[in-house]
C-alpha cells in the first residue's frame, strides 16, 4: 500500500497524465476559488448538521419521533464527511498534491465512499417514511417501528462499508489530482474488476435510491394535489397535518437537489471507467466532486430548517430553553399555527408524524395558555422586573 506515488511525484498517479508524460495542473485562480468554495461547504456542513443533531437531542418532542432517527443518521453521516474527508481534500487542494501518506489516502477513499453511500440510502429511507405517513397513515406506526428504523439504518451502514472497503482491499486507490480526493485508479483497474464494481455501485447506491425517491415523492405530491383540489379539501373536518402547497414545493426541492448534487459525481465515475479519464475536461471532475460535497451542506436545510418544529427548536435551544409540550408561539404573523392536535398526547390509533409532516394551517386564532414567548420578549420582561 505504500506504493502510492508514480515515481517521485508527490501527487501520486495522475488521472490527467497524457501518454507523453505531460501533466496538467490547476491554475492559481482555480485553486483559490475552489478552496474558498470548499471551506464554505465544510463550515455549512458542520454547523448545519450539528444544529440538527443538537435540536433533536435537546427537544423531547423531536426526540420522541421515531422518524427523526433517519434525520439524525443523515446529519451524522454528513457531519463525518465534513470532518474526515473534506479537510484532507482542502489541504491537498491548497498544497496542489497529496502529502499525507498512503495510509490516510486509503482511509479517506473508504470514508468518502462510505459516507456518500449511507447518505444516499438514508435519503431514500426518508422518502419511504414519508410515503407511508401520507399514503398509509393508519398503518404507519405498525410498519415504521423503532426496530425497523434501526435495522434500515444498520443495513445502510453495512452496504456502505462493503462498497467502501472493496477498493481498499484490492489496492485500487490512488490520489485523483483533479477530484482532490483519493479514489480508484480508473485507467489502470477498469479491466481488473473496477468496471463491475462501479456499475454495481451505480445501480445499488445511486440509481435504485433515486428511483425510490422519485416514486415516493411523486405519489406524495399526487395525494397532496388531490386533497388540495377536493371539494372539501379545505374543510375544517378534513384538515391534514401537512400544508399541501409547501409540501409539494419542498419535495420538488428535495429531488432537484439530490439529482443536482449526486448525478455529476456518479456520472463522471461511469464515464471514467467506461472510457478514460481524458474523456471530459479536467475541471469538470473538480466541479463534480464539489457538488458531491455540497449535498452534505444542503441536507440539513432541506430536511430540518424548512420545518416549523425545527425552527422553533433551534430558537429555543439558542435561548437555552426547552419547548414544553402543549405550548406554542403565537408570534406568527401569517395566521399559520401549530395544530392543537400536535401538542396533545397521541392516541394509540393515531400515526406518528413523519419527517415530511409540517404544521397545518388553521382558520382562526388558537387560545393556548402559558404561551412560550420569544427570546427578545423574555429578555425585556426580565429587565423590566429588575
Amino acid at each position: 500500500m505504500e506504493n502510492l506515488s508514480a515515481g517521485n511525484d508527490p501527487t501520486g498517479p495522475s488521472t490527467t497524465e497524457d501518454v507523453d508524460g505531460h501533466f496538467e495542473r490547476r491554475e492559481m485562480v482555480g485553486i483559490v476559488i475552489s478552496a474558498v468554495v470548499l471551506v464554505l461547504i465544510i463550515l455549512l456542513s458542520i454547523l448545519g448538521n450539528l444544529s440538527v443533531i443538537i435540536a433533536i437531542l435537546k427537544t423531547p418532542r423531536l426526540r420522541e419521533k421515531t422518524s427523526n432517527v433517519f434525520l439524525i443518521n443523515l446529519s451524522l453521516t454528513d457531519l463525518m464527511n465534513a470532518t474526515l474527508v473534506m479537510p484532507s481534500a482542502w489541504v491537498s487542494l491548497i498544497a496542489d498534491g497529496w502529502f499525507m501518506g498512503s495510509s490516510w489516502c486509503y482511509a479517506q477513499c473508504a470514508f468518502n465512499y462510505w459516507f456518500i453511500i449511507v447518505s444516499m440510502l438514508t435519503l431514500s429511507m426518508i422518502s419511504i417514511d414519508g410515503y407511508y405517513a401520507v399514503l398509509h397513515p393508519m398503518h404507519y406506526v405498525t410498519i415504521i417501528t423503532p426496530k425497523v428504523t434501526k435495522l434500515a439504518i444498520g443495513y445502510a451502514w453495512l452496504q456502505g462499508c462493503v462498497f467502501a472497503l472493496i477498493p481498499v482491499f484490492y489496492q485500487w486507490v490512488v490520489y485523483d489530482y483533479w477530484e482532490v480526493v483519493c479514489a480508484i485508479n480508473w485507467d489502470k483497474y477498469s479491466q481488473e474488476g473496477g468496471l463491475t464494481y462501479v456499475i454495481l455501485a451505480f445501480l445499488f447506491c445511486f440509481l435504485i435510491p433515486a428511483i425510490v425517491m422519485t416514486f415516493c415523492y411523486t405519489k406524495i405530491c399526487r395525494v397532496a394535489h388531490e386533497k388540495a383540489a377536493g371539494p372539501e379539501g379545505g374543510g375544517k373536518n378534513n384538515r391534514q397535518p401537512i400544508n399541501d402547497k409547501r409540501v409539494i414545493q419542498s419535495l420538488a426541492l428535495v429531488v432537484a437537489v439530490f439529482f443536482l448534487c449526486m448525478t455529476p459525481f456518479c456520472i463522471t465515475k461511469l464515464i471514467k471507467i467506461c472510457t478514460n479519464t481524458k474523456a471530459l475536461p479536467s475541471y469538470l471532475y473538480l466541479v463534480s466532486a464539489l457538488f458531491g460535497y455540497l449535498a452534505s451542506a444542503t441536507n440539513p436545510f432541506i430536511y430540518a430548517i424548512f420545518r416549523r418544529d425545527f425552527r422553533r427548536a433551534f430558537k429555543h435551544v439558542l435561548c437555552r430553553r426547552r419547548i414544553f409540550p402543549g405550548r406554542v408561539n403565537r408570534s406568527l404573523s401569517d395566521g399559520t399555527r401549530m395544530s392543537i392536535t400536535d401538542t396533545r398526547r397521541r392516541r394509540p390509533s393515531q400515526p406518528a408524524p413523519s419527517i415530511l409532516m409540517v404544521a397545518e394551517k388553521t382558520e382562526g386564532p388558537i387560545s393556548v395558555p402559558n404561551r412560550v414567548t420569544n427570546c427578545a420578549s423574555e429578555q425585556t420582561a426580565n429587565e423590566g422586573n429588575v
